[in-house]
């Protein structure tokens, strides 16, 4: 066995065991532009016999179009090929030709998604589903989860897409952003418990609570509870005696001036506008945490 072998396995052993793979299925926009280029490319071969000796502009434009189609069937094998391997404590990147990326979950800095809906002559056609997951060292990993197709085991690109609805890589964008927010959440939780503190726009988290800018005094952490917090909607919170904290049964936007609302007793934070998905993920398990951070800290004392 090689270093560089001995030294991967050695790296493997430390994420774990392997949950799941998820292996390159429709690679969408080479497979598109190839469908495209085949119809030319069929439309062309119509004119061959009247053009092809005549006009040399034509003879390089099918000679393009030959090219073209077959540059856009070997991005789709090589995508075909590419294996994202999910374990308990992190994940590895397999992609043709390229350095296998193995990393820890603690070992990622977020991981941040964006959906797009895709429309063609006004109709939905599919959804693409952009990730960035950037380690706190080395470059950013661009990942489009439902281009990849979830597996137990490695199988043929065909047995693999003619399963009966596939489940595609969107579970592994959720796995990590939950799984880098739970690293993520186990340090602020740390940090908190040594003295420090975690802003969220005008939100400061201590051990002692939650302070709300620009009012002081904090709100004890048995007093929150998290409604929902996601870069869609922001972050949603239940303040018990929200009201009498602030001295108004509603406050909006504009009063507040901080990027937040409040309603009674619920807190609607709107800035940071968006922020990864695993940051959203971090705050809410701290949130859960935090009743138990503070309890902890009191029998210390």
């Amino acid at each position: 066995m090689s270093t560089g072998t001995a030294a991967g396995s050695e790296r493997t052993g430390r994420l774990g065991q392997r949950v799941w793979t998820y292996q390159g299925g429709y690679a969408r926009r080479p497979l598109s532009a190839f469908f495209m280029l085949l119809i030319v490319f069929i439309v062309m071969c119509t004119l061959v016999g009247k053009y092809y000796d005549e006009d040399s502009s034509f003879r390089l434009a099918f000679r393009a179009v030959v090219v073209a189609d077959v540059l856009c069937l070997a991005l789709c094998v090589r995508h075909a090929r590419i294996r994202i391997r999910e374990y308990e404590h992190g994940f590895e990147l397999r992609r043709p030709g390229r350095r296998t990326l193995r990393y820890a979950w603690q070992e990622i800095a977020s991981v941040e998604s964006t959906r797009v809906s895709v429309h063609i002559n006004f109709a939905h056609s599919h959804d693409v589903l952009k990730t960035v997951i950037r380690p706190y060292t080395g470059g950013r990993i661009r990942v489009r989860g439902l281009d990849y197709i979830k597996v137990r085991e490695e199988c043929g690109f065909w047995r693999m897409i003619s399963r009966p609805n596939p489940e595609t890589g969107g579970r592994f964008v959720s796995a990590a952003a939950q799984a880098v927010g739970q690293a993520r959440a186990q340090r602020l939780v740390d940090e908190l418990g040594a003295g420090g503190s975690f802003h969220w726009g005008a939100l400061t988290f201590t051990a002692e609570g939650m302070t709300l800018a620009p009012f002081t005094g904090p709100v004890a952490w048995s007093r929150i509870a998290v409604v929902s917090a996601n870069p869609g909607s922001g972050v949603r919170l239940d303040v018990q005696g929200l009201a009498a904290h602030v001295g108004s049964r509603a406050l909006s936007a504009r009063a507040t001036k901080k990027g937040y609302r409040t309603d009674g007793d619920r807190l609607e934070v709107f800035v940071p506008v968006r922020r990864p998905g695993s940051d959203y993920a971090a705050l809410s398990i701290l949130l859960a945490y935090g009743a138990a951070l503070h309890s902890g800290r009191d029998e210390g004392r």
